[in-house]
């Protein structure tokens, strides 16, 4: 009595697969990845916001409580933080130790100026991104890949020849 076919677990990989089924399968993996991840930060948040409303459920519907002016400037002010005692104390940006300073950077190197960008380069870079995404319209399949025999370069040639007459 051979159970053993019967019992075959269906989690079990088989690695002599083709290769384009494996990256499949991993491509699979990555996105049941990305799903448990954005599950946990959904919950997380869930639990986050709970846990305000309660904070703010418990103020509203006790009627001892009494909020003045300068308490509710006290609650929205991100820099003020009450101890456990119940003293009101501004919270202190760290600096960080006189070592770990020596090594900051934006003490080392000076800072470089934000270039100014003109109004000709941003239109030739808005012409040039619609010249690249018709060479691809052009040059690729409806997966995506290129067509048989063309290459990176023979794109972003035929994007060349349409910046062109897009530049007319």
């Amino acid at each position: 009595m051979a159970r053993g076919i019967s019992e075959f677990r269906d989690d079990f990989r088989d690695d002599r697969r083709r290769p384009e089924e494996r990256s499949d399968s991993r491509r699979e993996d990555q996105r049941r990845d990305e799903m448990m991840r954005a599950m946990e930060e959904s919950e997380r948040q869930r639990r986050e916001d709970e846990r305000r409303m309660e904070a703010l459920r418990t103020i509203v519907n006790d009627d001892d409580i009494e909020i003045s002016l300068e308490e509710r400037k006290l609650i929205n002010n991100p820099e003020m933080k009450m101890m456990e005692n119940g003293e009101i104390v501004k919270r202190s940006k760290s600096r960080g130790s006189a070592f770990a300073n020596q090594f900051r950077l934006d003490k080392l190197i000076p800072r470089a100026k934000k270039k100014v960008r003109k109004k000709a380069r941003k239109e030739l870079d808005r012409l040039q991104s619609e010249a690249f995404r018709e060479a691809n319209k052009i040059l690729r399949t409806k997966a995506g890949k290129l067509r048989k025999g063309v290459t990176q370069s023979d794109v972003a040639k035929r994007a060349q020849k349409i910046l062109k007459k897009l530049r007319k």
